[in-house]
């Protein structure tokens, strides 16, 4: 679970550092911006706060060309969960309607489940060994599928917000979890956006300005600093 130390203080600048403060295995380089006016945070899908099972029977961390970093591949099938936390305050946004994209390889249209602890309609389920497959209780392909979309190349999917891609978010911190439907490993996911506008859409570029959030203590209190940031060398 990620513990963040304060809501950023929005100036108005392109690109921010924010140091705040971490525990165990998180988002390490949650990325925000106000494109469009509205909020987005971004962040790596290798980056998940927890694997459930923690093996590679169901989720892979792998090397690919064209991404941002390493991405996150799909094995076997039902019984395994991923979860990141990720803190929409840290854009200068707040609880209610936000929108779900994916940079992401998909080129045989292979969906899964997603669900968010805050939103009414996503009831999370014990495990493991996790639910999974097509309508499987209590999955609902109405509001649970994502990535139903072919994507031969890297693309920002989905891109009419439906079904799974649309989600009530909690003020602060939201944690979403990814389940089994019929992922498999020809599905790359690199990097995952959520923005709080329905007209916004992602881009590489708007993923390459956006601001970086990092974390320390300083003095007991949340130290804050602005800075523009340099990204890695896309592969």
């Amino acid at each position: 679970m990620i513990a963040y130390w304060a809501r950023i203080l929005r100036m108005g600048l392109p690109s921010v550092l924010v140091l705040c403060a971490f525990t165990a295995r998180a988002v390490t380089e949650a990325r925000v911006s106000n494109y469009d006016g509205g909020s987005q945070i971004w962040f790596q899908a290798e980056d998940y706060d927890e694997r459930n099972p923690d093996t590679d029977e169901f989720y892979v961390t792998v090397d690919a060309p064209g991404a941002f970093g390493q991405v996150l591949a799909r094995e076997g099938a039902e019984g395994g969960m991923t979860r990141w936390a990720f803190d929409i305050s840290l854009a200068g946004g707040s609880g209610g309607t936000w929108y779900f994209y994916g940079r992401v390889v998909n080129p045989s249209n292979q969906s899964d489940y997603m669900l968010v602890d805050g939103d009414p309609d996503d009831p999370i389920p014990a495990g493991p060994p996790f639910p999974g497959g097509d309508g499987t209780p209590p999955f609902s392909n109405d509001l649970h599928r994502i990535f139903e979309q072919d994507t031969p190349d890297w693309g920002w999917a989905r891109n009419d917000r439906g079904e799974g891609h649309t989600k009530d978010l909690v003020d602060g911190e939201n944690n979403m979890y990814m389940y089994h439907r019929q992922g498999n490993n020809t599905r790359l996911m690199d990097v995952f956006v959520w923005a709080n506008s329905a007209d916004y859409v992602p881009t590489d570029a708007d993923f390459e300005g956006a601001g970086i959030a990092t974390a320390v203590e300083a003095g007991g209190k949340a130290a804050i600093t602005w800075a523009s940031v340099k990204h890695d060398a896309r592969r």
